[in-house]
């Protein structure tokens, strides 16, 4: 089964320093589901001032392990 990890990402640049701003906004069953979600949120304070290339979907599989390989020396 998949699910589908809806985000917000854009940098913010204070003090000529960059930081990489994430929201996540939830997971849902559809990619579809993600698509109605952002048609919404874009007219969001924090949100509508960005373009919608910032709303970010990730495909997840349930059950599956994605960060172990990142530790394992």
């Amino acid at each position: 089964m998949k699910i589908y990890a809806l985000y917000h990402i854009y940098d913010d640049i204070v003090e000529e320093i960059t930081y990489k701003q994430i929201k996540r906004i939830g997971y849902f069953k559809t990619k579809e589901e993600c698509r109605d979600i952002i048609k919404i949120f874009k007219t969001y304070v924090g949100f509508r001032d960005y373009p919608e290339s910032c709303f970010k979907i990730f495909e997840y599989e349930v059950g599956k392990e994605y960060w172990r390989k990142e530790f394992l020396p």
